[in-house]
């Protein structure tokens, strides 16, 4: 079983990629297939095309993550297999937005994110949307049926503790095998403090964050309840007018680093 937990683990995490405690890479199959290609600027060809705006979105100011319709971050992923993706900010509104994850694989990933005076929540898929995603033999459908806590405050210092928690319920299908599953996931996180990371995207001065994951997962197997708890400890490191810059995590064999190869954030013209 510890097999297929895993595979409904790392499907489960990319849904919720854009929660920063979550970062995870993939382990042998079955499971989330990532690009074995290395990161390059050709990459953000496969996004679709976003025209800045430049809009009073103050509820979504928030230092540590430049909210910019239009702004891509490109990442690496390193470790026992290797790979890369670019996440894009796609739609901004008043109080939200909508980011994306596209993988050379074809996999993409979309969440939509709730802003209030700056404190920021990822809610995809929350409420009664639901999301999906189809990779190497894995199909996954969930709605997210409970949420609460935050992502990201709005301010961030030393010593500073925050949570959130999401409750998934839907099918995976594993090689043509369904299932029925349950997950409740709770993250909390630790402010840490500054400190110099050096990165191929270049040297920031970012706030560490530490977060421990902990995720109670639940499959019917042929009518049978099967139950196991994962927990992921991440670090990750978060520049201010810049963003994510570097995850390194840890646990359950799911060993790996993500780090930042370039990014363009529009500014106003």
């Amino acid at each position: 079983m510890k097999t297929i937990n895993k595979s409904f683990f790392l499907a489960m995490t990319t849904l919720l990629f854009a929660m920063l405690a979550c970062w995870t890479e993939e382990e042998p199959t079955p499971s989330v297939v990532l690009p074995e290609v290395a990161p390059t600027a050709t990459q953000e060809t496969i996004l679709p095309t976003a025209t800045p705006v430049f809009a009073d979105y103050s509820e979504c100011a928030n230092p540590y993550l430049p909210v910019k319709n239009g702004a891509t971050w490109n990442y690496k992923i390193s470790g026992d297999e290797t790979g890369a993706f670019t996440r894009s900010i796609i739609s901004t509104q008043a109080d939200g937005f909508t980011d994306q994850d596209s993988f050379g694989s074809g996999l993409v990933r979309q969440g939509k994110w709730q802003c209030d005076n700056g404190s920021l929540t990822a809610l995809d898929p929350a409420g009664n949307r639901s999301a999906s995603i189809v990779s190497d033999g894995i199909w996954v459908d969930f709605q997210t049926t409970a949420q609460s806590g935050v992502t990201l405050p709005a301010s961030i210092n030393p010593g500073d503790a925050w949570s959130q928690s999401l409750t998934i319920e839907g099918t995976q299908s594993i090689y043509d095998v369904k299932y029925q599953a349950r997950n409740q996931l709770t993250s909390n996180c630790t402010a840490i403090g500054i400190e110099t990371v050096t990165v191929e995207a270049g040297t920031f001065q970012a706030m560490r964050v530490d977060c421990r994951t902990v995720m109670n997962i639940s499959l019917t197997i042929e009518d049978k309840p099967n139950q196991t708890t994962l927990t992921i400890d991440t670090t990750n490191w978060l520049a201010e007018n810049v963003g994510l810059v570097k995850t390194v995590t840890t646990g359950e064999d799911l060993d790996g680093t993500i780090e930042l190869v370039n990014y363009n954030i529009p500014q106003p013209g």
